[in-house]
């Protein structure tokens, strides 16, 4: 199993990566006649999505997709290629409702986890964006929050739970849920 390359978020000047997402509207390649293929072990999905705020909204900034084939235009833009095809500066607004937690900076003294999504606790600075139809409402820096549970789990976080099938870890690594990247928040 391999770590899993995540979206990327460009919020307040700097890039974060999307760690956990609860709610719906986020990009969704087949809404806009895309079929997203293969295009390495680290993006089993098939595309990266490259989010921005801007002026309190969520819009998609850039887009890599693997496709044999070349994908049509994305929000006028025409896609190029080099190991994939990319768009970029598409901004296509995003109607996405719920939270994102995003994070950046890999904190220091972590235990070896190469698989699926990197949780939130994972990184020095964390920050759960609140959104209502794509509108940014709330954007709070949750990094101390996420030190402390960094700090109670490190040492056991690289590996399943006491009792838990592996199976059932490794499915969850895979996953962006608050439930794994931010033990403990619902």
């Amino acid at each position: 199993m391999t770590a899993q390359a995540p979206d990327v978020v460009l919020f307040g000047g700097r890039r974060f990566w999307v760690t956990a997402v609860d709610g719906v509207g986020l990009f969704d390649p087949a809404e806009h006649g895309l079929e997203p293929g293969p295009m390495h072990t680290g993006c089993y999905r098939g595309y990266i999505c490259e989010y921005a705020v801007v002026e309190r909204r969520l819009v998609l900034r850039g887009l890599r997709l693997g496709s044999a084939a070349e994908p049509p235009p994305l929000g006028g833009v025409r896609p190029r290629r080099d190991d994939e095809w990319h768009y970029r500066g598409t901004d296509v607004p995003t109607a996405f409702t719920g939270r994102l937690l995003i994070g950046s900076g890999t904190a220091a003294d972590l235990p070896y986890l190469n698989m699926g999504f990197a949780p939130a606790w994972t990184y020095r600075r964390v920050h759960e964006l609140t959104l209502r139809a794509g509108a940014l409402l709330t954007a709070d820096d949750c990094s101390a929050e996420l030190a402390a549970v960094r700090a109670a789990i490190a040492d056991t976080a690289a590996r399943p739970a006491p009792g838990e099938p592996t199976r059932e870890w490794i499915s969850r690594t895979f996953s962006l849920t608050y439930d794994y990247s931010w033990p403990g928040r619902s």
